[in-house]
């Protein structure tokens, strides 16, 4: 099988992703590899259940440790609307409560879905990790950045910003190019109705 062939699409609907998680776990503990392999293939991959309905959003904060946060302010909060139905063209749009970003697009990066890239998963608990692009309205907070967007089991939301890199310490200046050097997670999101005040 070719490695950048288009990972295979099965996202069959799921009715209680929370217990499927629960059993999985359980399967681990217990050693059933295989048994855990099927009800993996099988289990909760049905995407659109994290879309927001209209008038509601994923609203959350900045971790305010500096180990987690470069480059932008403690008390920023995020809200985002998803359409998990339009994952690869139109999924929705990020907001923060300084204007940093507003009604901001996520833009999609179109070849993405043909790579292995695309199934990216990384800790334990979420179910679905998208990488998007997203532009600051304002020239003046720099160019795009990625914005990397996880779906946990219990349907909350984490949304992680990063853009550019120091060059040998946090005490040298990034290439000019790149920007400010930013790097924040929002986690956990809750999905809420309204506009996560503000």
């Amino acid at each position: 099988m070719d490695a950048f062939a288009r990972p295979p699409r099965f996202d069959p609907p799921a009715k209680n992703c929370y217990w499927l998680a629960v059993v999985s776990n359980v399967l681990k503990l217990a050693g059933f590899a295989p048994t855990l392999a099927l009800f993996c293939l099988l289990g909760c991959k049905d995407i659109t259940r994290f879309s927001t309905e209209p008038g509601e959003a994923y609203c959350g904060d900045i971790l305010k440790d500096n180990f987690v946060r470069e480059g932008l302010p403690p008390s920023m909060r995020l809200r985002m609307t998803f359409r998990g139905d339009h994952i690869e063209d139109d999924p929705g749009v990020v907001s923060t409560n300084d204007h940093f970003l507003e009604n901001t697009p996520l833009r999609p990066i179109h070849s993405l879905p043909n790579d292995p890239l695309w199934s990216l998963q990384f800790g334990e608990g979420r179910d679905r990790n998208f990488l998007y692009v997203v532009d600051p309205p304002d020239p003046a907070n720099g160019p795009s950045m990625f914005a990397v967007v996880s779906f946990l089991n219990q349907g909350d939301a984490e949304v992680r910003l990063l853009r550019g890199a120091f060059m040998d310490s946090k005490e040298t200046e990034p290439p000019s190019r790149d920007g400010k050097v930013l790097f924040a997670v929002f986690a956990p999101m809750h999905r809420e109705r309204g506009n996560c005040g503000f």
